[in-house]
């Protein structure tokens, strides 16, 4: 019997152990919650497999992929990942990022230009030298001409996403985020504008695959998936990619 018990538990800690290594990790910007868990919905309806998620700013993010053992692939901007110390052995494709530049609810943008107007105090952009989208609004804002007429206005805030917060709450009155934050909640800010693409270097969106995940059916299964499924390239178009 004590060796009866002995296999079965061994049997069930098998089997524990591969429904674990069965379940895929994804780790993403905080500005792509919205559309990521829209995707890993789709895709556990579909298939059945169960996916985890990781969000919060990329410093984070790319310090849970380094130091963490659990984490398969990393959406983020190809360069960033490219040049980290992370190691990557892919980084299939999902879309390019577009800044977009929002403004509250008692505010009207036409152009970019209005932020050097007087109902303009407060302008937020997330770390330039932290963030993709930071540095993209820093680099549109000097290509434009218009770093240094509103340098005084400018407010450095994390991430997109506490950006679409502080204009909601009224904090600033303009800010700088990823389109795709801005589609999801544009019922709760006055609007936004799809700023010149020429005036800040392409954000190519990717899925770098960490090596050790690479050949992993769960790993092949997802981004088989979101590269072919109808219902994620839905999801992917009215995100604004």
């Amino acid at each position: 019997m004590t060796r009866f018990l002995v296999l079965l538990f061994a049997t069930m800690n098998i089997v524990v152990s591969s429904a674990f290594a069965d379940t895929l990790t994804i780790a993403a910007g905080a500005g792509y919650k919205r559309m990521v868990g829209e995707i890993i919905q789709a895709y556990e309806n579909k298939t059945g497999q169960k996916v985890d998620a990781i969000y919060g700013d990329m410093k984070e993010i790319m310090t849970q992929a380094k130091t963490g053992r659990s984490v398969a692939l990393v959406l983020g901007e190809h360069n960033f990942l490219k040049a980290s110390d992370v190691q990557f052995t892919s980084f299939p494709k999902l879309g390019k990022g577009i800044l977009a530049l929002a403004f509250c609810k008692n505010v009207k943008l036409n152009k970019p230009e209005d932020l050097t107007g007087s109902k303009i105090s407060k302008v937020g952009i997330a770390n330039p030298n932290k963030t993709i989208y930071g540095k993209a609004a820093k680099e549109f804002l000097e290509n434009s001409g218009l770093y240094k007429q509103i340098e005084k206005k400018i407010v450095l805030i994390p991430t997109c996403p506490k950006i679409l917060a502080s204009l909601t709450d009224g904090e600033i009155q303009a800010g700088f985020v990823n389109l795709t934050e801005a589609i999801y909640l544009k019922d709760k800010i006055g609007g936004y504008l799809v700023v010149d693409e020429q005036k800040y270097k392409p954000i190519n969106l990717v899925f770098g695959v960490i090596r050790g995940f690479e050949n992993r059916p769960e790993t092949a299964q997802f981004l088989k998936f979101i590269q072919s499924d109808p219902e994620v390239k839905n999801i992917i178009n009215k995100s604004g990619l």
